[in-house]
């Protein structure tokens, strides 16, 4: 960690969500410790932000504000990412995403800094209507999003001039919007990924996995379509960021989780440097 300028640490709320797409899940489900505990314990150890997500549906009646009240004053957690439910079955007992979102800009004594939310770059091309939820967000209150695993570059790029065109005719400065990317060098990761609703091209799992190292493919992939991102949106007036994960827990992808995030920080210093070249 002490080699990367890491600005936050993103800490997920791992659901079973066995209800999401009707498929069986790759991986069993393996609880985990709370989201806000083990948020707290980086933040103690590292000194770093952390921005902790939270299942807002997963808590029903005044669960939520009671969570809400105990996560900034008992763990003293500044930033959340909240999330809404995996499913539209509608069986979800807690609040809504803009409800959750209303009920967290009220904690005060303290209130948390900043809140945020998620962003499915490839339902813009589904349904074409990702940078107006994203407009919606970020009128609710919403200060940053950080985007789902990219491997479709051209979806993020429509989304990304979707959501500036609709800032700017409302005159709404638009929020941070980080990128997110993961290694993949096992099919069964590949599958995981698409499990979670990654979408992963015919043409990019051909080029991991026709390579002799799959991993180091992947790692080289995630820059590439990086690098188009940010040429294509170099006149957007969108903040961004960059953000790596593994999904695996195997020591290979992990590492190469550690490496990509080194080589996205470079790859947004230099194409940053060719752009204004280029623009002067």
């Amino acid at each position: 960690m002490e080699d990367f300028s890491t600005s936050a640490l993103l800490v997920y709320d791992v659901q079973n969500e066995d209800g999401r797409n009707g498929k069986p899940r790759p991986f069993p489900f393996v609880p985990t410790v709370q989201s806000r505990r083990y948020a707290a314990l980086l933040r103690e150890v590292t000194g770093r932000p952390v921005i902790c997500y939270k299942a807002a549906p997963a808590h029903a009646g005044d669960n939520f504000q009671k969570w809400l009240k105990e996560t900034r004053r008992d763990f003293n957690l500044r930033y959340l990412s909240l999330v809404g439910s995996s499913s539209s079955d509608g069986d979800a007992p807690g609040p809504t995403l803009e409800k959750a979102t209303q009920m967290t800009a009220t904690v005060e004594d303290p209130g948390f800094e900043a809140i945020g939310g998620v962003t499915i770059p490839e339902r813009h091309m589904a349904k074409g209507n990702e940078g107006r939820r994203l407009l919606q967000k970020t009128e609710q209150g919403m200060d940053f999003f950080v985007s789902q695993i990219i491997y479709r570059p051209g979806a993020t790029v429509q989304m990304l001039q979707s959501y500036d065109q609709r800032c700017q005719e409302e005159g709404i400065d638009p929020s941070l919007l980080v990128l997110n990317f993961a290694p993949c060098g096992h099919r069964k990761t590949l599958q995981f990924m698409r499990w979670l609703g990654v979408d992963v091209p015919d043409a990019a799992e051909e080029r991991i996995f026709s390579a002799d190292d799959p991993v180091s493919a992947s790692v080289k992939l995630c820059q590439d379509n990086l690098a188009q991102i940010l040429k294509r949106t170099a006149d957007l007036s969108v903040p961004l960021g960059v953000a790596a994960e593994s999904v695996s827990k195997r020591s290979a992808e992990i590492d190469a989780s550690v490496e990509l995030l080194g080589v996205l920080q470079e790859t947004v210093s230099d194409v940053s440097s060719e752009v204004v070249s280029v623009s002067t």
